[in-house]
């Protein structure tokens, strides 16, 4: 059970469970019977907490998942738990299931006995996740497969969670559920110093995350995960009855959801960079947090998203194709969706027929002509130097792709 300072080889700790929920991801505390990481009732007994007290957050009614820093083979201040699982036909087969870093590092020491931002020299470490750069969704590049891996991308990327947020690779790829829907696999958690030096000081720390999939729209509820770094059972379990009797935040009388807003659907040259861009969101009732955001991509070849946790992101389509990304906006009390679509045709194809001809070629030079200065992402500019030319239009004329691109080709 989870013990004091001296015995925490077999620490309760509870897994989290995910399953998909039609178009949305969802987790809660593990449900399979006997398995490791499942048993709630024993935690809360160990825990010796209150009658019908579920660990969950007071004011915000998160679950929290309970783990100990000290039941890592590999010594104190590392942990594999909690992990994920997932039961039978939970998930699709080949299904990514991620997970996205959220909100900032909380700590509870026993001198001040409260709930505040870790100190500034101390974070969390998460390894053990597939950066989402390296998995291809597409299923003609991957031989048939439902996923394969690319050879380029950052294959040591870790997510850190400190006081001030989060740093690193705030979403990666957890596992994939395999031919029976089902998944069970454990991550890597450190506590460490800011110079990756394991260790820290003796405390609770607690951090937020969700999890998505690749599969589907829209992710989980976000949760914590509570970790006691080193303290007596007796006051792990102060720090928690801290958050499970926090008193709840009071909504407002009537609270008006938040506005997303992704923009409007766009077409755009191949292999431009182009932008998302969510600027026009608002928060007519502010509060009571602000706005956050998050891009995810539903339709089109797999991109690497820069900025997907930002208002505005950006990617660089190299495959022609149209590409659609969801917008989520939240204000800590409402969530909003929107979705934005690019259309990125061939180089050259600028009336959008999925030919290059003639016309394609008058429409540049009729550019040129009359508003030479190109717009972001311009189809006319084809050499992307941000002005519409007859060069652009003789670009065009090699790439033609029907007979007639010349008043009178032979």
């Amino acid at each position: 059970m989870l013990a004091g300072v001296s015995s925490s080889a077999h620490a309760v700790h509870l897994d989290v469970e995910v399953w998909g929920d039609s178009d949305k991801m969802s987790a809660g505390f593990c449900r399979t019977a006997g398995a490791v990481g499942c048993d709630l009732a024993q935690l809360i007994a160990s825990l010796q907490l209150p009658p019908n007290t579920l660990p969950t957050d007071g004011a915000t009614g998160k679950m929290i998942f309970l783990t100990d820093f000290r039941d890592f083979a590999g010594g104190p201040n590392k942990t594999p738990n909690p992990g994920f699982q997932s039961v039978q036909n939970a998930l699709n087969p080949g299904e990514l299931i991620r997970y996205r870093a959220i909100g900032i590092l909380q700590y509870w020491d026993t001198n001040s006995r409260t709930w505040n931002p870790a100190p500034a020299n101390v974070r969390i470490k998460l390894a053990g996740g597939v950066d989402p750069g390296l998995v291809i969704t597409d299923y003609n590049q991957c031989g048939g497969q439902l996923f394969c891996f690319a050879g380029t991308g950052n294959q040591s990327a870790v997510t850190l969670y400190r006081g001030t947020g989060v740093s690193g690779s705030a979403e990666m790829v957890v596992d994939a559920g395999n031919n029976q829907g089902s998944m069970h696999t454990h991550l890597n958690w450190f506590l460490e110093n800011n110079a990756g030096v394991i260790g820290g000081p003796i405390g609770a720390y607690m951090l937020e995350m969700q999890i998505l999939s690749n599969q589907r729209s829209h992710p989980s509820e976000s949760f914590y995960v509570m970790f006691n770094g080193g303290l007596a059972l007796a006051d792990f379990s102060e720090a928690l009855l801290d958050r499970v009797s926090s008193f709840p935040v009071a909504p407002p009388s009537s609270t008006l959801p938040v506005i997303a807003s992704a923009g409007e659907d766009r077409v755009a040259r191949l292999g431009s960079t182009i932008a998302l861009d969510a600027s026009a969101s608002s928060d007519p009732q502010p509060g009571p947090s602000p706005l956050s955001y998050n891009w995810t991509q539903t339709v089109g070849t797999a991109v690497s998203l820069v900025g997907g946790n930002q208002q505005t992101a950006n990617f660089l389509p190299n495959v022609p194709g149209n590409y659609t990304f969801n917008l989520s906006v939240s204000d800590g009390a409402t969530t909003s969706y929107d979705e934005v679509t690019y259309t990125v045709p061939n180089i050259g194809d600028v009336d959008l027929d999925g030919d290059i001809d003639r016309i394609d070629v008058a429409l540049i030079l009729l550019g040129a002509t009359q508003s030479p200065n190109a717009v972001a992402n311009d189809v006319r500019d084809l050499d992307g130097n941000g002005v519409i030319t007859s060069n652009d239009a003789s670009i065009a004329k090699v790439r033609c792709s029907l007979r007639l691109c010349y008043p009178t080709r032979r």
